[in-house]
Formats: C-alpha cells, structure tokens, sequence
C-alpha cells in the first residue's frame, strides 16, 4: 500500500534543499572570470581613490596643519624631514598655488628676519648675515630681507663698547655698581656717544640711567631702555 505522505514529505525537502541554495551568500568567495581581469581592475580602483577631491583635501590639511605646527615649534629648515619647510615646500610640490603654504614660505622668512634684527641687537652680525641667507633661499625678492641687510650693513660700521653688568649688585644697589655705572657715565658724555641699557625691569633701568646721570652732573645722556635677562649698557660711538 502506498504511503500518501511520503510524496508530501519528498516535496518539501527539495523545496527547503532549493532554499538553502538559493540564499548562499555568493560574496564571502571572489572568483573572477580570469586573472588579466581582476588585476586590470585594481589600479583603476586606486587611481579613482587618489583622484577623489575629498581624498585630496584632506591629505593637503594633514600636510599643511603638521607645516604649521613645525613653524610654531620653530622647526624652520630644520631637522631635516621634520621642519616647516619641507612641509609647506611638500604641499607646493602637490598644489604649486596653495596659498595657505606660499604664505606659509613668507612667514618663514619673516622669522629668520626677526631672527637676524635679535642677533644684530647682541652684535652677532656674522650669525645675523647666516640667518638672512637662509631667508633669502626662501623668498629672495621680499623687501623686508633687503631691508634687512641694510640694517646688518650700517651696524657693521658702528663702533660700540659693551659694559656687562653684575645682576646681583644691581639688585642690591651696592657701592660698587653705582661706581661702574658713574664711570660709563662720564665715558658717554666725554665721547658724545649714544647708549642702550639692557635691564631686568624698566624700574632697574631707570635706576642705571638716573645713577649715570647724577654721576656727570645731570648732564643730559642721549639713550634708550630696553628688556634683556643679562644687564648692560651698549655704548655707541659716534662717526669719526
């Protein structure tokens, strides 16, 4: 006798069996027609990924944000790799008219100018004429590099006398000091010269000053105060 199930039964499991297959997941497994294609496929996938605008923007704000922060360091050409520079010189290689880096370049410039005026204030000329070179391998052209120069060129021709001063007798106001100070004084007024006091605080360089003043006379002394950790007085000659 035949059973009227088992038909039943047959049918469903072919349809469950037919199921099964037909929610395989076909992606876990690539299989390409051929080799030649799916390696001719994969540069144009990368090709597409580096032209992205988006892609291309952030890897110039990755390039430009680590040149700015090289520059804040003071990282200006150098270590080699790891400066300004290289940075900002890195993204114009990649965009020649990026104008966050070309005056990225101006500011390094600048900086080695400002750098120049410091070591010329501490009469370091040969250490000021190297950092302006250095900025001139950078922007040749700009006016405050020239004008740079001028500055080093005139200095050059000066004739100055450097007095260090003991920072501890200036900070107890002792004897001897006030003896130095009134020398350089009467040095001043007799060479009609000029002068730059290098003091701690404007309080101490009002000090220096009124002591070299009292000790000439009240003579009238033709200078100038500035702030500086090491106390001085820079006498400047005049021309013969």
């Amino acid at each position: 006798m035949r059973n009227p199930i088992l038909p039943i039964f047959l049918t469903g499991l072919v349809a469950l069996l037919a199921g099964c297959a037909g929610t395989e997941d076909k992606s876990a497994v690539y299989k390409p027609d051929t080799a030649e294609q799916s390696a001719e496929n994969m540069p144009a996938a990368e090709g597409s990924q580096e032209n992205d605008p988006f892609v291309r923007q952030r890897i110039l704000a990755d390039m430009l944000y680590e040149a700015r922060m090289a520059y804040e360091d003071n990282r200006l050409m150098s270590p080699p790799g790891n400066n300004a520079y290289d940075g900002f010189r890195a993204v114009l290689d990649f965009d020649p008219d990026n104008e966050i880096a070309l005056a990225g370049m101006h500011d390094i410039a600048l900086r080695y100018v400002q750098l120049a005026d410091a070591a010329i204030q501490v009469r370091q000329y040969d250490n000021a004429e190297d950092l302006l070179n250095r900025a001139a391998r950078i922007e040749s052209t700009a006016p405050e590099i020239s004008a740079a120069r001028t500055r080093l060129a005139e200095v050059r021709t000066i004739e100055m006398d450097v007095f260090d001063l003991d920072a501890e007798a200036l900070a107890e106001r002792d004897l001897k000091i006030m003896v130095e100070l009134g020398e350089i004084g009467q040095y001043i007024r007799d060479s009609e010269a000029t002068f730059l006091i290098n003091a701690r605080t404007d309080e101490e360089g009002r000090w220096i000053y009124q002591t070299m003043r009292d000790a000439v006379g009240g003579y009238r002394l033709r200078g100038n105060i500035a702030l500086d950790n090491q106390p001085s007085i820079q006498v400047v000659l005049p021309k013969s």
